[in-house]
C-alpha cells in the first residue's frame, strides 16, 4: 500500500462517494477505483459494500480512518522538518458556527489567506454540538464554536472571548407582549431561530421553562442568521441572538433588545482540537490570529 491509496480512501469516506473524491484529488474515476482495489488486496478485507446503488464503507474499513489520519500527520511533520523559513502549506480543516464565521472570523480568514495562500483551507459550518463531536472524534483539525458541554482532558481548549446574548424584536413589536420578566404567562409570540440546537436557543428555552412562560405562537426555523434578522425586522416574531450579530441594527433602530433582568447570559467562544492532533504551522498561525484579533 502507499500513501496515495490511504489518502484516497480517507477522501472517499469524507466526500461520501468515489466521484467527488476523484474530483477533489484530481484523479479519474477509474484511477481511484483501481487504487481501492489495490488497497483491498493489501489489507485482505473489503473496504466497501454495496447498499442499494451506493458503495458504503464497511464497519471494519472505517477503523482505518484514525490510523490514516495519524500517518498523514506524521508524513506532513517529516516533510516540514527543518522548514522554519519555508512557505506555510498543507491543509487545514475547521468546523465553525454560522454566526462566528459570518460576523467574527472574516478578518482572520483574510489575514490567514494573505499569510498562507498555499494552504488548502476547508470550512464546515455546523452547530456547536456537531462541532464538538467532530473535535472529539478527531475528524477535523480545529473546532471554533461556543462552549456547550465541557470536554475531557483529551481535548485542548482555548477560550477566546465571552459575548452577550439578548432577546431581539422589531420596534413595531407589541408593547404589551414585551414582558418576559413576570412568571406564569401565556404569550402568543412567535419565536424565530436560525438553529433550534444553537446554544443561545437552548438558553432561551431553559429560561422560558424556568419562568413558566408558555409560547403559543409559531416557531419559525429559518436556518440562517441573516434570515432571522430580516424576520425580526419585519416583526414576524422575537429571536434570541448574540448581540454582536445585530450591532448595526441596534444602532440604527431597526431592531430593539428587550430588557429581561433575569436573562443575562453569556456565550464563550472557544477553539478546540484533539490532543492527538499535530499542531501544523498552518494551524498554529490560525490559532495565533484568533488570539490576537478577537
Amino acid at each position: 500500500m502507499d500513501i496515495h491509496q490511504l489518502k484516497s480512501f480517507k477522501t472517499i469516506v469524507e466526500k461520501g462517494n468515489f466521484l467527488d473524491a476523484a474530483n477533489e484529488l484530481n484523479y479519474s474515476l477509474s484511477a481511484i477505483s483501481y487504487q481501492m482495489q489495490q488497497l483491498e488486496n493489501e489489507i485482505k478485507f473489503p473496504l466497501f459494500e454495496k447498499i442499494g446503488r451506493r458503495m458504503v464503507p464497511t464497519e471494519q474499513s472505517l477503523r482505518l480512518i484514525p490510523h490514516i489520519k495519524n500517518i498523514l500527520d506524521e508524513i506532513e511533520q517529516i516533510r516540514l522538518l527543518n522548514a522554519k523559513n519555508r512557505i506555510i502549506e498543507g491543509s487545514l480543516t475547521i468546523s465553525v458556527s454560522d454566526s462566528i464565521l459570518t460576523y467574527i472570523i472574516q478578518p482572520i480568514l483574510i489575514e490567514f489567506m494573505k499569510k498562507a495562500p498555499n494552504v488548502q483551507l476547508k470550512l464546515k459550518v455546523k452547530n456547536s454540538y456537531d462541532i464538538q463531536k467532530d473535535v472529539v472524534h478527531n475528524e477535523i483539525d480545529l473546532g471554533i464554536h461556543y462552549q456547550v458541554f465541557g470536554y475531557d482532558n483529551q481535548i485542548n481548549v482555548v477560550e477566546i472571548k465571552d459575548f452577550s446574548i439578548g432577546l431581539m424584536v422589531s420596534p413595531n413589536f407589541s408593547k404589551s407582549e414585551r414582558d418576559f420578566n413576570t412568571k406564569n404567562q401565556i404569550k402568543k409570540t412567535t419565536i424565530i431561530n436560525n438553529d433550534p440546537n444553537a446554544v443561545y436557543q437552548i438558553y432561551l428555552r431553559d429560561y422560558l421553562k424556568e419562568k413558566n412562560l408558555q409560547m403559543t405562537g409559531q416557531t419559525l426555523e429559518v436556518w440562517s442568521i441573516e434570515a432571522t434578522k430580516q424576520s425580526v425586522m419585519n416583526n414576524l416574531g422575537i429571536a434570541c441572538l448574540p448581540q454582536f450579530v445585530v450591532t448595526n441594527e441596534l444602532k440604527n433602530g431597526k431592531i430593539e433588545e428587550i430588557v429581561v433582568k433575569d436573562f443575562k447570559q453569556n456565550i464563550t467562544l472557544i477553539a478546540a482540537h484533539h490532543s492527538n492532533k499535530w499542531i501544523s504551522p498552518a494551524m498554529e498561525l490560525f490559532l495565533n490570529l484568533l488570539k490576537e484579533k478577537i
